[in-house]
């Protein structure tokens, strides 16, 4: 029996190339054969639906609806999250459609930063898994620094939440049923610095007077040795076929044991190369594809003086079978882009690296991430590469919650390989209003995301100058009154009170229970996604802004 409307399209992310709709909805009342665990994940009855689908390679998807039946033909992954998209348009409901799909990128990643901070449950990385494949990811990059469960140094990460063996293993089994490959993002030079600060591998930091210094002494063979040993850990345990081994940001990398060993003169390219030589070989002796970060290949984000020094090292030919991650995530026009991939060149084993400007924040900045993601990805598009990885970073202690990252995940995706129009189709897949969806906007201008720790940290009030106050005032009290009255999720509710706190805040008006209730809810809402370690360095700069109060410090 067909049920008719006329007011309501269907809407699949990315936006296919083809998509016709008759206007017709069919009764549904579940698959009879999708597989079990997608029906439990999903909340999908099982029903009388029958799915024929072909499986073949690429990155290609055909479906055709007709009553009680799907055919489909294509990539499997691409296929089943099409039909599920299209059973959650209306619950009950399936649309009468005709659908081609073909992405462009071969490599469509989201990279999550778990070492500054906050390690997601297992829970929490499976529902972000399940996020990833409806949207049509096939990478998860997990950035782990010391947080991989090495078997050669079970002393690392250990006081840090460090996963499991057992843990890993159920991440990466649970990507395999959802055709994502889960990638190990490894610190192997640089970044470095939860690992090379414990005692017993402090004699393998460059700059040895500074305690946290990332970068290894790649002039001393036993620190390449090691870094060798923990590289091999993860070859011998992860079943990823790509593996990322860092290498960004080595800025201090010659500047000091090194600079000792080698009679006072800078090396630091020349070390660099050399060490990388050492870890690539060890990668394709495991038969894997070893996968870098792009910006020390160039001197990118050097001094120009610094710069040339390091302009060079991209010209190795080690590069060629390596794929390069190249990050930035300021929002930069399109041209300037293109020219930025046009210097690392190796097109076809180059992946853009746009970031969601979620680190050093509670709350990611919309504004500036998704032009960065809008004008990096659309230069890689037209620039023709292979891939785009997806940024989120936790930079100083990961206070951004995971849960705010769902919809520029989805809008990434859609920019990346749709239309870029987002919007409505985060409303029809995620179940929220519009409303709430304009709250998450709202709060996700530069002028809350860049200053809530700005205002709420009652220390950094005291930084801000009387004008900048002002500004932020009138500001936030317009956007308290656009979303007063809108039912928000726990998430954002915490929003709109640490908001409604700052403003006391300005106004010399904040009290002690204000942030006993923020320090409740944002634990609460911490350890609903994350492991507990790292939590105490958030709510101890809570609790410095509460005895401030208490102990009336001028603020």
């Amino acid at each position: 029996m067909l049920f008719m409307t006329a007011d309501e399209e269907v809407l699949i992310v990315p936006q296919p190339r083809q998509l016709q709709f008759t206007g017709r909805w069919f009764r549904f009342d579940g698959f009879s054969n999708l597989p079990d665990y997608m029906l439990s994940d999903f909340n999908i009855p099982k029903g009388s639906w029958v799915v024929n689908l072909s499986e073949e390679e690429g990155d290609r998807c055909t479906i055709n609806v007709t009553e009680g039946l799907i055919e489909a033909r294509g990539n499997r992954a691409i296929c089943y999250a099409t039909m599920i998209q299209l059973a959650l348009q209306r619950r009950g409901f399936m649309p009468s459609v005709e659908v081609y799909e073909e992405l462009n990128f071969k490599i469509r990643g989201f990279h999550l930063d778990i070492a500054r901070g906050g390690v997601p449950r297992v829970d929490t990385f499976k529902g972000i898994i399940r996020w990833l494949f409806l949207l049509k990811y096939n990478y998860f990059f997990i950035y782990l620094e010391d947080l991989y469960p090495w078997r050669s140094y079970p002393d690392i990460g250990v006081s840090r939440g460090r996963l499991t063996e057992e843990e890993w293993n159920s991440i990466v089994n649970y990507g395999e049923l959802y055709g994502i490959e889960v990638v190990p993002s490894l610190e192997l030079l640089g970044h470095m610095e939860n690992i090379l600060s414990l005692p017993r591998y402090s004699r393998f930091r460059e700059l040895w007077w500074v305690p946290r210094d990332g970068t290894l002494d790649a002039s001393n063979e036993e620190a390449r040795a090691f870094a060798l040993r923990l590289l091999q850990d993860v070859l011998e345990t992860s079943k990823s076929r790509l593996i990322h081994i860092g290498g960004d940001e080595t800025w201090s990398l010659g500047r000091g044991r090194s600079l000792d060993r080698v009679g006072f003169v800078f090396k630091g390219p020349e070390l660099y190369l050399t060490h990388y030589r050492a870890l690539l070989d060890m990668v394709k002796r495991y038969g894997k594809v070893p996968v870098v970060w792009g910006d020390m290949l160039t001197g990118v984000y050097l001094p120009s003086e610094e710069r040339a020094m390091w302009g060079s090292v991209i010209n190795d030919r080690m590069w060629d079978e390596v794929i390069i991650a190249n990050w930035n995530y300021e929002p930069l026009s399109v041209g300037e882009f293109r020219d930025m991939i046009s210097r690392v060149g190796h097109y076809n084993n180059q992946l853009a690296c746009p970031g969601l400007s979620n680190w050093n924040r509670f709350y990611p900045n919309f504004e500036r991430a998704l032009t960065n993601i809008r004008n990096f990805l659309t230069a890689a598009r037209e620039s023709g590469l292979g891939g785009f990885l997806i940024t989120a970073w936790g930079d100083d202690g990961e206070e951004c919650l995971f849960t705010y990252l769902t919809p520029l995940i989805l809008a990434s995706m859609e920019i990346a390989e749709g239309t870029g129009d987002w919007e409505a189709k985060w409303v029809r897949l995620s179940g929220e209003g519009e409303d709430v969806l304009k709250a998450r906007e709202l709060f996700g201008s530069s002028v809350v995301a860049d200053n809530i720790k700005n205002v709420v940290y009652l220390d950094r009030l005291s930084t801000l100058s009387e004008e900048v106050k002002g500004t932020i005032k009138d500001a936030w009290g317009k956007i308290l009154n656009e979303v007063s009255g809108v039912k928000l999720p726990e998430d954002l509710e915490l929003i709109r009170r640490m908001m409604e706190v700052g403003l006391r805040a300005i106004n010399g008006e904040a009290r002690e229970d204000d942030y006993w209730s923020l320090i409740e809810t944002y634990a609460k809402l911490w350890l609903s996604e994350r492991k507990p370690e790292g939590l105490a360095n958030v709510l101890s700069r809570f609790a410095k802004s509460l005895l401030m109060l208490r102990h009336g410090l001028r603020y």
